[in-house]
């Protein structure tokens, strides 16, 4: 994975090495957690096969327990423990980053009672089977990058209508 600079934006035409790289990634975490994992999906704009997409690894993993979650473990193959995220102790966050600062993977860990986490599989699955809908949503992601290239979170922000109006569509 390429990574961007933190708080950065850039996108990158959609990537099948990506695939590759969260299949190994997975199985490190099965290897290190795997008593504990339930589920393990790519999920984020790097799964989405025909949209441009920050070069940044997303991996959702839902477990049977959060607080059994063995933080070192993931410490040791090099990830920052970044705690729990938006106010809720059911979803915490891993980041790996290059020595520069660029992140290059993001391990999103949900508890088994975290819905969230079919949410992201779902907007996947939906934008790789709807083309029409794939296509907005690179679009929005474009102009978004290129008026926020070094605001990560306003790009973000201008996101969240278009992937609330996806997860109504789904409910």
């Amino acid at each position: 994975m390429e990574g961007v600079e933190r708080y950065k934006v850039r996108l990158l035409p959609h990537n099948r090495k990506w695939e590759d790289e969260y299949q190994q990634v997975k199985s490190q975490i099965e290897a290190v957690w795997n008593g504990n994992v339930i589920d393990i999906r790519h999920v984020g704009s790097t799964a989405i096969h025909s949209i441009p997409a920050k070069p940044i690894l997303d991996i959702a993993v839902r477990l049977n327990s959060i607080q059994n979650m063995d933080i070192d473990a993931l410490e040791k193959l090099g990830y920052d423990y970044c705690g729990p995220r938006c106010d809720r102790s059911t979803y915490h966050l891993y980041v790996l980053r290059a020595k520069n600062q660029i992140s290059l993977r993001h391990i999103h860990c949900y508890d088994i009672n975290d819905n969230e986490f079919f949410q992201l599989i779902e907007f996947r699955d939906y934008l790789n089977t709807h083309a029409d809908a794939a296509q907005k949503y690179a679009e929005l992601k474009e102009m978004l990058a290129s008026r926020y290239p070094e605001n990560r979170v306003a790009y973000t922000k201008g996101k969240e209508d278009f992937i609330q109006n996806i997860y109504a569509l789904l409910d």
